[in-house]
């Protein structure tokens, strides 16, 4: 069955930085939701305009250690407000 996380992050930030914040938004708020074996859809709010690559790789470390880069590609979709934050992530994840 599909996963569909809608994060909640503070609206007054628009830009995201910081290995530990990517670490601790994913512990909190998708590690428990998500099942590798099923497609995964994580929604970042409107005023997310960016992603640091700091972020990006703690907030996805896990999930590259279970299914990989290719996998992420695969089965992970990011929906943004930024069409260009999905591109972005596997960018910085490579």
């Amino acid at each position: 069955m599909e996963a569909r996380i809608e994060l909640i992050l503070d609206r007054t930030v628009t830009r995201l930085a910081g290995y530990e914040l990517g670490k601790k938004v994913f512990d909190e708020q998708v590690k428990d939701k998500i099942d590798y074996d099923s497609p995964i859809t994580i929604v970042f709010p409107d005023n997310i305009k960016k992603l640091a690559s700091s972020f990006i790789q703690g907030f996805f470390g896990e999930i590259i250690e279970n299914i990989g880069i290719v996998g992420i590609e695969k089965q992970v979709t990011i929906v943004a407000e930024n069409d260009k934050l999905p591109k972005s992530i596997i960018e910085n994840l490579l």
